[in-house]
């Protein structure tokens, strides 16, 4: 009990020093994390844009889409400029494969605790915060056929399989595709780091759902009853085919974000956000006879976004990071008022950590199998059969609905399925794509700083021996150290994702200090820097109090409910699998925001 008191006391202790730390970065933003100031003057508006300018009136630019993301350190680059980093003794970091393959075990141990809906929960916020612009849709080709392209253009940097690799080099596969993000030149151009550009928005405003321009939300919109453009298929509402086509899927929905479409389990978070949209359209009508299309269209568009932050903020983060933390660390607050954390000196742009650090981890939660539950019984299907395979998504919509909230992932820790690491976006193929080795080249492309350098930045103590870094790991493991001695000169060398991902959880969390930091600095900007934040009092876009208090009635399980009308009962808490305390309840039972707040 003494133990566990003061380990109570550490995590207070800590949580208060990184909400120093994030103070610090409110009024301090990093080297290369902003752009000059907007010099047009924001519109009055109680409508958030759509690119999500004017989110800090202060700097209309910071936030948008199409701007730097913000750094929580200055780049790493080995030239100061844009090439990508070295170790301490002037070698090349150690391969991403090799990264992946040797040090990031494969393991399916699952977590009893949590929903597969959670995983595909988070890649929805993942995606509404980044999008490292180049990235998507169609990349540059400089690896074809497992073959590195002779004379590739200068953006081109493919993952390079090493001689002898266990799966690989059976297929004569020498390379993974892969093209540096577009950057921004530094200022003056050649003498400070370029900057990775975000083309997402930098806020959780569903931009993966409204798009991220007037242009694209345009092509979105039905311009009637201030709907989303949907089709009904079978008493449901689903996008419309797009009638450009596309390489990502082989059905091809017109939705703003392809990413959401990756899987036909990612496709049902949109969905629900989707039918939720025209839901609440529909309702506003009829209480508003004489509001036009464009004003239905911002109401439920603010309303959607409202209710998916109480989500977020309220339902899932704390499975992550834990309640007590969060209230800690001030990113929820107790209460049925207003939040008057707005800060006009808060950068709200997105922190490039996070996205290209943090949602990568999250992915050891991805389970190998996605199973269907049909008729009493369990049919499994590989997930990387199911990657850009949507010819099932409406024929089987029920049974992926119904396994998002059935099947649990498997446990948040230093291991991936085999098929995240050898089988990803395979096609017709034997062999697939190593996602984590893409994702940590990504990390290398973004030059982020060394973990030792990200715990100074956090408060936390720097490691100076490798016995010392033994020390904290989830596992306290020589084997694994002794492994990464091998790879790494020195201790002061480790790449943020290696040394963060074997730390030992805090109390409460599922994540170490070091990403737990990175957490909190992310959701506070995407707050304390979002004057139309659902909570935030006293701006132009606030809600009335009447109206707060009706969106903190919603929850993820009652947004199912009402995206799919045939459920008649689900788990309340959606994010956890049923259980004595958590048992299936009727639909009907579950609060709804009651839409009468709005009437006019």
């Amino acid at each position: 009990m003494e133990r566990r008191k003061r380990g109570a006391v550490r995590v207070i202790l800590f949580l208060l020093a990184i909400s120093n730390v994030a103070a610090w970065y409110v009024t301090n933003p990093p080297i290369g994390s902003t752009t000059s100031a907007g010099t047009t003057s924001c519109p009055s508006s109680k409508y958030r844009s759509i690119d999500s300018s004017c989110s800090n009136p202060s700097n209309p630019n910071l936030g948008r889409a199409g701007e730097p993301y913000a750094r929580l350190l200055p780049a790493n680059y080995a030239d100061g400029i844009s090439s990508p980093p070295v170790m301490s003794n002037g070698s090349e970091y150690v391969n991403a494969r090799t990264i992946s393959f040797s040090v990031f075990s494969i393991d399916e141990a699952p977590d009893p605790n949590n929903t597969l809906i959670n995983i595909f929960f988070l890649q929805a916020i993942g995606n509404d915060l980044s999008l490292p612009d180049g990235s998507n849709d169609n990349p540059l080709q400089c690896c074809v056929d497992g073959q590195i392209v002779p004379n590739a253009p200068s953006r081109c940097y493919p993952v390079k399989i090493p001689d002898g690799d266990a799966l690989y080099s059976f297929f004569n596969i020498q390379c993974l595709n892969y093209a540096r993000v577009l950057t921004n030149p530094g200022s003056p151009p050649s003498a400070q780091p370029v900057q990775p550009i975000n083309g997402a928005t930098s806020l959780l405003d569903l931009s993966f759902l409204y798009g991220t321009s007037i242009a694209q939300s345009n092509r979105l919109r039905a311009f009637s009853g201030g709907r989303l453009l949907a089709v009904r298929r079978n008493g449901l509402e689903w996008p419309v085919i797009d009638p450009a086509g596309c390489t990502w899927a082989n059905v091809c929905y017109l939705v703003a974000d392809s990413r959401s479409y990756q899987f036909p389990m990612a496709a049902t978070v949109h969905l629900l956000f989707l039918r939720e949209h025209n839901r609440l359209a529909n309702q506003l009508r009829l209480l508003n006879s004489g509001w036009s299309d464009e004003v239905i269209f911002q109401e439920a568009r603010r309303i959607n976004i409202a209710q998916y932050q109480h989500i977020v903020y309220y339902e899932y983060l704390p499975r992550l990071l834990g309640r007590t933390n969060m209230l800690t660390s001030r990113l929820i607050f107790e209460g049925s008022g207003f939040a008057t954390d707005f800060n006009a000196f808060q950068n709200p742009s997105s922190v490039g950590e996070f996205g290209a650090v943090l949602v990568p981890f999250l992915q050891s939660q991805l389970p190998g199998g996605i199973n269907f539950y049909v008729d009493d019984t369990i049919q499994t299907l590989r997930l990387s059969s199911l990657a850009g395979n949507l010819t099932l998504l409406e024929s089987m919509f029920s049974s992926f609905f119904n396994g998002l909230t059935t099947q649990t992932t498997k446990q948040i820790d230093n291991s991936f399925s085999v098929e995240w690491k050898n089988f990803m976006y395979r096609g017709s193929e034997s062999l697939g794509q190593d996602q984590l080795a893409l994702d940590i080249q990504r990390m290398r492309d973004f030059g982020f700083a060394r973990y030792n350098d990200y715990r100074s930045r956090c408060g936390l103590s720097r490691f100076a021996t490798w016995e010392a870094y033994n020390a904290t790991l989830r596992q306290s493991c020589l084997k694994t150290v002794h492994h990464l001695r091998l790879l790494y000169p020195s201790v002061d060398d480790l790449d943020l994702f290696v040394g963060a991902a074997f730390e030992q959880p805090l109390e409460g969390a599922v994540v170490g200090p070091t990403f737990y930091c990175i957490m909190q600095q992310q959701f506070l900007a995407a707050r304390a820097g979002d004057r139309y934040f659902f909570e935030a009092g006293g701006q132009q876009g606030s809600f009335t109090a009447a109206q707060l208090t009706e969106i903190r009635k919603i929850s993820l399980a009652r947004l199912m409910c009402g995206a799919l009308p045939t459920a008649s009962k689900i788990q309340p808490h959606a994010f956890m699998p049923t259980s004595d305390h958590n048992a299936p309840v009727a639909c009907s039972s579950l609060p709804v925001p009651n839409l009468a707040a709005w009437r006019v």
